[in-house]
């Protein structure tokens, strides 16, 4: 599911390259999310780092940075589900080659509208369909040239790894089991490089937990376990997770919550007692981003990186 993020907005062929290269990527993030997650020091430190490089990725582009965070989040769920170091190998064969599955069906895609192109060309129409899919070399210079405590991104990446390890570190400590990674989950979705953003953030993700926390209570109950009921319900969240997220936050994360409940549910969690863990952790979530941020803010007077603010949907990004 992660890898599907990055590029969602693009082209096949653009979304396939994507696809393609961060698969492996997250797919060593949870390998290690199984070699850290047995010890609390070693699963805040990994997360700290990998945090930290994730918020960095701000420096590139939008899109950049979305699959930076997707390799975190690999890494807190792997740590989360209670894995240990003989899974690693599996965690990352499987992590990877269901990224890849994405990124072959991207290609088909492509393929089919290469050949759709070709007959339009030879009816004598146009289509675009090549270009550069990213800018190296822009991309380091970007990396290079924020590597100061007065840019946005680099500030970020600090903030972000130290709240991320927080985050691992206040649900281990308050023993929260299974569910307790929904607490890095949420500062992960959150935190933003601009404050005025993060807190715009925190209160839709309030709002859309607490909507979609009464949507899966009533789905659950309705569709009383029906076993393909409940497929076809998760397949719809999951669905609708994808494509609310460029439109509203709020929508997306309503979405995300009865995707992440009813599948709780499912595994035998019990839904009262996964709609419970969702709350509070999603409100500790909220608490340990705001604080971040009023800890150590941006300094005044600067620019946010152009990359937080928005890229073209469709358009090449770093």
């Amino acid at each position: 599911m992660f890898a599907g993020f990055p590029a969602m907005d693009a082209v096949a062929r653009t979304r396939a390259a994507w696809q393609a290269t961060i698969s492996p990527a997250i797919g060593i993030a949870a390998a290690l999310g199984a070699l850290t997650g047995g010890s609390a020091a070693l699963a805040v430190a990994t997360m700290a780092v990998v945090g930290a490089a994730a918020g960095y990725s701000f420096a590139v582009s939008l899109r950049f940075s979305i699959a930076g965070l997707m390799v975190a989040l690999s890494l807190l769920v792997a740590q989360g589900l209670a894995l240990t170091s003989a899974d690693a190998l599996q965690a990352l064969l499987f992590t990877t080659a269901g990224g890849l599955a994405q990124a072959a069906f991207s290609l088909a895609i492509w393929a089919t509208e290469a050949v759709r192109g070709h007959l339009t060309t030879a009816g004598g129409g146009q289509v675009t369909t090549r270009g550069a899919v990213w800018d190296w070399r822009g991309g380091i210079a970007d990396l290079r040239s924020n590597l100061t405590l007065g840019s946005h991104a680099f500030r970020h990446a600090l903030r972000f790894g130290t709240a991320m390890a927080v985050g691992v570190a206040t649900y281990r400590l308050l023993d929260m089991q299974l569910h307790g990674f929904w607490v890095p989950l949420t500062i992960l979705f959150v935190l933003r490089p601009e404050e005025d953003e993060t807190f715009h953030r925190l209160v839709l993700r309030a709002v859309g937990t607490a909507v979609g926390l009464v949507i899966a209570t009533g789905l659950s109950a309705a569709l009383g376990g029906d076993v393909v009921a409940v497929a076809l319900a998760l397949a719809v969240a999951a669905a609708f997770a994808y494509g609310l997220l460029t439109v509203q936050y709020a929508l997306f994360t309503t979405a995300i919550t009865v995707y992440a409940v009813m599948l709780a549910d499912t595994l035998g969690d019990g839904l009262l007692h996964a709609a419970g863990q969702r709350a509070y952790a999603t409100a500790i979530g909220i608490a340990i981003a705001g604080i971040a941020f009023l800890i150590w803010s941006n300094p005044p007077g600067t620019s946010p990186p152009e990359e937080a603010v928005a890229t073209a949907p469709g358009a090449t990004a770093r």
